[in-house]
């Protein structure tokens, strides 16, 4: 199920609204880091100094060297989870672009308020970044004693729950109200969580990572399809009848 949500979108990636997702979401990614490093440049010591002279000539180099080290891990941390919440705002189009031509029959009616969206995405963002944050060490062991394999497989398991509950959640509100979106989601636990994780790993591959939102959402588009999520808000409820008091 996993392996054709994700070739049909591949398939459907020069869609006209993906296009245009994609630049927007991507832009605004862009934008964010651009100021982040300009802020942390703003701030960076020009040069490092410990006291000893034959370390403390290489100081510009060291500086320098930490600096873009900083700036390259900090991007990974926190490209994911900006242009998450960017795409929390478009996935509507993306996930109706998908609707359009796989599922004309159940497309997504339910309308989101742009400020409940915003503020999950927001959330997540916050979390994606503390977690992280908080695996550094964790990361780090690893990375010197698996020969970075395991810091891969821990920043995937992280973020892929992370990645995979957003836009789990942020596809099937769409179709129906947030507890059931939440009662879904706790029942496919384990495809959501493995959509997620492929998510998270196309996050770390360079040129990928630009299309990992777009295939992302449009991948758990025809997840939430497959999974029967739209036929919830189809299904009759069935209510006790009253009964009469002797």
């Amino acid at each position: 199920m996993i392996a054709l949500s994700l070739n049909r979108s591949w398939q459907q990636l020069l869609h006209p609204k993906f296009r245009g997702v994609m630049l927007t979401a991507v832009g605004a990614a862009a934008a964010t880091l651009v100021i982040l490093t300009l802020v942390l440049n703003a701030y960076w010591p020009d040069s490092y100094a410990v006291g000893w002279d034959w370390l403390d000539k290489f100081g510009d180099w060291i500086a320098s060297a930490g600096f873009w080290a900083v700036v390259t891990v900090g991007s990974y941390f926190l490209f994911p989870g900006i242009v998450t919440m960017v795409m929390s705002v478009l996935a509507d189009q993306i996930a109706g672009a998908v609707e359009d031509e796989y599922y004309p029959n159940r497309p997504g009616t339910r309308k989101v308020p742009v400020g409940d969206v915003m503020w999950s995405a927001t959330k997540l963002t916050i979390l994606m970044i503390m977690i992280n944050l908080l695996a550094a060490i964790p990361y780090l062991i690893l990375f010197f004693f698996t020969a970075s394999t395991g810091a891969l497989l821990l920043f995937i398991a992280i973020n892929g729950y992370l990645l995979g509950r957003e836009y789990y959640e942020m596809v099937a509100i769409r179709h129906v109200n947030s507890r059931a979106v939440h009662t879904s989601r706790i029942t496919h636990s384990g495809k959501v969580f493995v959509a997620g994780a492929i998510i998270a790993g196309m996050f770390l591959v360079p040129f990928l990572n630009i299309l990992a939102p777009i295939i992302g959402a449009a991948m758990m588009t025809h997840i939430v399809h497959q999974l029967g999520v739209p036929d919830l808000a189809h299904r009759p409820t069935h209510e006790k009848p009253e009964t009469n008091a002797p």
